[in-house]
């Protein structure tokens, strides 16, 4: 692995090999993503590459031999958005092309209590993780695809997670599993 995204992994694996809370590790990852989302000549162009049929698609960039973090492209389609969901472990996501809006909820008794939301930038970085912090949405309110880069905890695409409706908080269980790019 060469350049830019070799560096960005070869900087935070190991502050996820020492680090064992979820929030030292999203921290100590989040200015090594800042950077990356930054440069602009790393991202392969079949990853960047919008899935007209989808919402969104999801491609893995990497994934540690041993399993224990996954980095993923994240390419919305205009107007669309993810369902409100949960990660079921810590997550950093660096916003790399384009605007998203991420609105964050937690769990009460009555539902989903929605939190509030940030716009996200090229070069904004924010994190998850269970259990103060992991329920949120991600949306694409703008007319082009926006791109975020995420690097997650274990391997995300076989991550058992759930989504949970709007109007009742149910959660549902869910795996999101990959999408395949196309040269």
């Amino acid at each position: 692995m060469q350049g830019a995204f070799g560096i960005f992994i070869g900087s935070v694996e190991p502050e996820i090999r020492r680090l064992r809370e979820s929030s030292e590790i999203v921290r100590a990852i989040e200015p090594h993503l800042r950077r990356l989302v930054l440069q602009r000549d790393w991202l392969a162009e079949k990853h960047r590459r919008a899935i007209p049929a989808k919402a969104y698609a999801q491609y893995l960039l990497h994934r540690s031999s041993d399993h224990a973090f996954s980095v993923v492209s994240f390419v919305w389609n205009p107007g669309q958005g993810s369902p409100i969901h949960d990660h079921c472990t810590w997550g950093v996501i660096g916003q790399y092309e384009g605007v998203e809006e991420e609105g964050r909820f937690r769990q009460t008794d009555g539902g989903l209590e929605r939190l509030g939301e940030v716009l996200a930038r090229p070069g904004d970085v924010s994190h998850v993780y269970p259990p103060s912090r992991d329920i949120h949405q991600i949306l694409n309110r703008t007319p082009a695809p926006t791109i975020s880069i995420h690097i997650y905890g274990g391997d995300i695409g076989t991550q058992p997670r759930h989504v949970f409706d709007p109007a009742t908080g149910e959660a549902r269980p869910f795996v999101s599993g990959y999408d395949i790019p196309v040269d």
